[in-house]
């Protein structure tokens, strides 16, 4: 396939502009460089079209969309589930759905992205050697994904499990830790 370069710029309103900008969750003179991360999936998306390749439904095009901007963000760049739910403009629990039928849907598309997910948890991980770990982590279908993992082991390990009175921080058993570290060098 072809190469193509493509430059271009886009004019926002004020508006548009803090609409935008409170969607990402940054400054109005970072707009630009957040919305570029988002371009080559809206570009794809109208390619797929021009090439015939049709949508079924807005479910389908919904995972559809949200795949092409997994593939395209920077893996340090993983969506929390409130950021996909505000991208998408749906409530988080409607937000964290799509992200789970989305994974589950195009795992083997999504392989690379979910591995670079893990690392990170990992990576976020703190604590003494031997001992349980704890990090934060904003995205809960990352942690079910890494929890079913560790349950289909050969020598099941305990699973992630959220501290108390947290929302984000997780708790990880040091055989589980290795566990991970073992799936995830």
């Amino acid at each position: 396939m072809p190469e193509i370069p493509l430059n271009y710029s886009i004019n926002l309103s004020d508006d548009e502009a803090a609409a935008m900008a409170d969607t990402f969750g940054c400054n109005l003179e970072d707009v630009g460089q957040n919305l570029q991360l988002f371009a080559k999936a809206a570009l794809n998306e109208y390619v797929d079209m021009f090439a015939g390749q049709a949508l079924i439904n807005v479910s389908d095009m919904r995972e559809r969309r949200l795949v092409a901007m997994l593939l395209a963000l920077p893996a340090a760049n993983f969506p929390t589930d409130e950021r996909i739910a505000r991208l998408f403009n749906l409530t988080i629990s409607q937000g964290r759905a799509l992200l789970r039928a989305t994974l589950s849907r195009h795992r083997a598309r999504l392989k690379g992205v979910m591995e670079g997910a893990a690392r990170r948890f990992i990576a976020a991980c703190q604590g003494e050697d031997g001992a349980e770990r704890y990090a934060r982590f904003p995205n809960v279908v990352v942690i079910e994904m890494l929890n079913a993992q560790l349950s289909a082991a050969s020598n099941p390990r305990s699973p992630i499990r959220r501290k108390p009175g947290t929302f984000d921080t997780y708790l990880v058993a040091n055989g589980a830790f290795i566990e991970l570290q073992s799936l995830y060098p």
